[in-house]
């Protein structure tokens, strides 16, 4: 994906989504961005990428960003953010950590569950569809 930079800034809870991605989200130059993401993340298990808690590539597309933070409601920034480090933790990751594709789907496939996802992800508007448990699941079968 020659307009991806590299290493590209995912944040962490993204890696979540990414599993769970089936084209829909908040805007069509949201959902052409993550679709460019989500193929270069599971297509390329070395295509450098580095973990953080902050806005990244994806949240760049989102109409909700204003000045790389989230404002789709007053609490928006700070939820995703407690997101982020949930599962920061959850991998055993530190923000900023450079990491390849292969091994950061070794560590959610290790280190999730169905249940952890529902807890992490409980407000949001994206969980009630099931795609990223069933991701999960699909990832942790193969």
């Amino acid at each position: 994906m020659g307009d991806l930079a590299s290493p590209l800034d995912i944040r962490a809870h993204h890696l979540l989504c990414i599993l769970g991605f089936r084209g829909l989200g908040y805007s069509q130059e949201f959902v052409a961005k993550m679709g460019k993401v989500v193929e270069e993340l599971t297509s390329n298990s070395t295509f450098p990428i580095t973990i953080i808690a902050g806005c990244d590539a994806i949240c760049r597309s989102c109409p909700h960003n204003k000045n790389d933070r989230c404002r789709k409601k007053a609490d928006s920034e700070e939820r995703v953010r407690a997101k982020d480090l949930a599962v920061l933790e959850r991998l055993g990751l530190e923000a900023g950590t450079q990491i390849t594709p292969a091994e950061v789907w070794g560590r959610v496939k290790e280190s999730f569950s169905a249940n952890e996802i529902r807890k992490i992800c409980r407000k949001c508007q994206w969980l009630e569809l099931g795609y990223c448990v069933e991701g999960l699941e699909k990832l942790q079968a193969g």
